[in-house]
């Protein structure tokens, strides 16, 4: 009996001991421990999936990824788009019965922009008037531009059009969050028995390392149309141990599997492989505040030196493209621009890698060198094994060192690197969301990037309406900052699932939005 077929049966056996495979329980795989359940704190696709089930904001996305109404039953917009004003459901309350108001989502807002809170993705209410200078501490949370005209009807004044407005007000970071329970808790409020939430589900139990429970929500108003009782979230970073799990039966949904079982999957489990492009970036920060990252020479010459198209094929073949650019082909009515280097052959591209590092004033006798750092996946160490090695190519020293992504994310954030591995996954289909990445003041720039032509391109790109206009605008901006190397994008990422047969009404979706309430069970 081969390796394969031993671990599964081990599994299968384990599964009907657990009583894992339930006709009311779905169970689903993620990639590592939400570091919260606070939609306004919550970092990585791991949390935002949880998130999903347990909140909901005024808008959200349907089975199909696409944006829908949520908590709001109508929303209207200003002929200028610059002033919306969303009705609220009359039947909409939150898990302990209590009816939501217009007031829950002024609050909410005012929470994300408040520095205090500390929220990653507070940036995302930047249209919002005052949310950039309350993000910076140069306003009070209490000037936001959200409104509340009465109980039921909650007004957003934006400072230009956006017409992506209602997609950013169906991501977790703009979901309401119940005021009374956090008052009452404070920063505990997302434990089991205290948390309340809006959404399909309520949190009913969370095993550190073990698994996070959810159970449908009685208040919930479609909660007569919700199949599933009960949803388990199993956090499993080694990828053949996520698989070996779902080829077991103990799982019934994961987020990715090991690149080299690709064509043993296509082969063998074709029913239950979904592949599509995504909404998402692979990338590498450069650190430009420390020398020598300060100098475009250097990051060009990195950049310049990466074979994206055979790393790809030997590594990770697994639906991805290469990415030579910010804006991934899966965005819905942009098509970046394509810098001329990355038609040119490897070898002219090394040879002025070699040159623009001499230049710099790198050479064999005094080279470059630098710490990459990486998370702990397996895909990601030999992404990094395979960077410094052709990095080597051109003379450059690249020692890499692997870190937990919450680690990670800590260094990011303190600019406590070099060169690191990051990701980037798109929050709403809009150009805007990578393209703001380099912009100064941004609070998800991390590079420390500025470019004052840039950031007015982003900005008149922002007060135009016509969008065959806008789109023109963002595509200088973006040919423009390529032109600086302030990032080194990778691939694009594509979503890889492995979906048991016994889930029903699964969508495949760039946005990778699979809410449990439209999913159904099989015997």
């Amino acid at each position: 009996m081969d390796q394969r077929r031993a671990t599964a049966l081990a599994g299968v056996l384990l599964a009907v001991c657990t009583g894992a495979a339930q006709a009311d329980r779905l169970n689903r795989g993620t990639a590592s421990e939400p570091n919260t359940l606070d939609p306004q704190s919550a970092v990585g696709n791991s949390a935002a999936a949880i998130l999903y089930d347990l909140f909901m904001g005024l808008t959200t996305f349907d089975a199909a990824g696409k944006t829908m109404l949520g908590v709001a039953a109508t929303w209207a917009v200003s002929d200028d788009g610059t002033s919306y004003t969303f009705a609220l459901r009359d039947d909409a309350r939150w898990s302990d019965g209590r009816p939501m108001t217009a007031r829950d989502f002024v609050y909410s807002g005012r929470r994300l922009v408040d520095p205090a809170t500390g929220a990653r993705f507070a940036a995302f209410f930047y249209p919002v008037k005052g949310a950039r200078d309350i993000i910076r501490g140069r306003a009070d949370p209490e000037q936001l531009g959200v409104y509340a005209d009465d109980d039921r009807h909650v007004r957003y004044e934006l400072v230009a059009p956006a017409a992506y407005f209602p997609q950013l007000l169906a991501t977790n970071a703009a979901a309401p969050v119940p005021r009374h329970v956090i008052e009452e808790f404070g920063r505990q409020w997302t434990r089991p028995g205290r948390m309340v939430s809006n959404g399909a589900y309520q949190l009913a139990e969370w095993i550190p390392q073990s698994y996070v429970r959810l159970d449908k929500n009685p208040e919930f108003f479609d909660a007569e149309n919700v199949a599933i009782d009960s949803v388990y979230y199993y956090p499993t970073q080694n990828l053949a141990t996520s698989l070996n799990r779902f080829r077991a039966g103990e799982l019934d949904v994961i987020l990715n599997f090991p690149p080299n079982e690709m064509e043993w999957l296509q082969e063998n489990m074709a029913d239950e492989l979904h592949v599509t492009p995504s909404l998402a970036l692979y990338y590498f920060l450069i650190n430009h505040r420390k020398p020598p990252f300060d100098d475009a020479r250097v990051r060009k010459a990195l950049s310049l030196s990466i074979d994206r198209v055979g790393l790809i094929e030997k590594l990770v073949n697994t639906g991805v493209t290469p990415a030579h650019r910010l804006s991934p082909d899966a965005l819905s009515a942009y098509k970046g621009p394509q810098p001329e280097w990355a038609q040119q052959p490897m070898g002219q591209r090394l040879a002025e890698a070699r040159r623009l590092l001499a230049e710099a004033g790198f050479t064999r006798d005094s080279p470059l060198s630098f710490t990459l750092k990486v998370d702990t996946l397996e895909e990601s160490r030999k992404i990094a094994v395979a960077l410094s090695a052709m990095w080597r190519g051109i003379g450059v020293q690249a020692t890499v060192e692997n870190s937990d992504l919450s680690t990670l994310n800590k260094m990011a954030r303190t600019g406590d690197y070099e060169v690191m591995r990051y990701a980037w996954f798109a929050p709403y289909d809009d150009p805007e969301t990578f393209l703001s990445l380099l912009e100064t003041g941004n609070p998800n720039n991390l590079t420390g990037y500025s470019r004052t032509e840039y950031d007015a391109l982003l900005r008149e790109a922002r007060r135009t309406l016509d969008g065959a206009a806008r789109s023109r605008l963002l595509n200088r901006a973006e040919a423009m900052a390529l032109e600086d190397f302030p990032v080194i994008p990778l691939y694009f990422y594509a979503g890889r699932r492995l979906v048991s047969t016994r889930v029903g009404l699964w969508v495949d979706n760039p946005r990778a939005a699979n809410p449990t309430r439209f999913l159904t069970l099989r015997d």
